[in-house]
């Protein structure tokens, strides 16, 4: 039997912790919990991974808590399938999202919904902006230059 560790973060007593995911091929059931040292030396490859990705930047969007609906082991498992935020979410495919649960099509539609009311709020925020220079910017009048010279 083929077996597979899959390393991800979650928090755990209000601490960020490492944990571990067993996947055995054919069996349905999965073993997930703190990594634990026996794991580190069972899957170094998927180990070392982890550590590399752990390292690099976050993407830049809105973080998947931010979600409403989103909870801790929903962020984790979008996060294992590469959605790290609501962004990501919005724009995932639908089938790929079902693989992994029905509540996960759903989440993509709440993550759509705030997408598409942050991208109003920017255009809005935008033509405020723009109003307001114009308010700012003084009236030039075309008047006559006085060119008179007095003595």
């Amino acid at each position: 039997m083929s077996e597979k560790g899959i390393f991800f973060e979650r928090e755990l007593n209000g601490v960020m912790k490492d944990f571990c995911r067993i996947e055995i091929a054919g069996v349905r059931d999965v073993w997930e919990g703190p990594a634990r040292p026996e794991d580190l030396k069972r899957f170094p490859d998927s180990w070392a991974a982890y550590k590399n990705k752990k390292k690099k930047p976050k993407k830049k969007g809105t973080p998947l808590k931010d979600l409403p609906g989103m909870t801790e082991p929903r962020r984790c498992e979008l996060e294992l399938h590469d959605i790290e935020t609501v962004e990501d979410l919005a724009s995932a495919q639908e089938t790929a999202l079902r693989a992994i649960g029905e509540p996960y099509v759903e989440l993509a539609k709440i993550a759509t919904l705030q997408v598409q009311a942050s991208k109003q709020k920017e255009d809005l925020v935008v033509e405020v902006a723009v109003a307001a220079q114009t308010l700012a910017e003084p009236e030039v009048k075309n008047e006559p230059a006085n060119n008179s010279t007095s003595s």
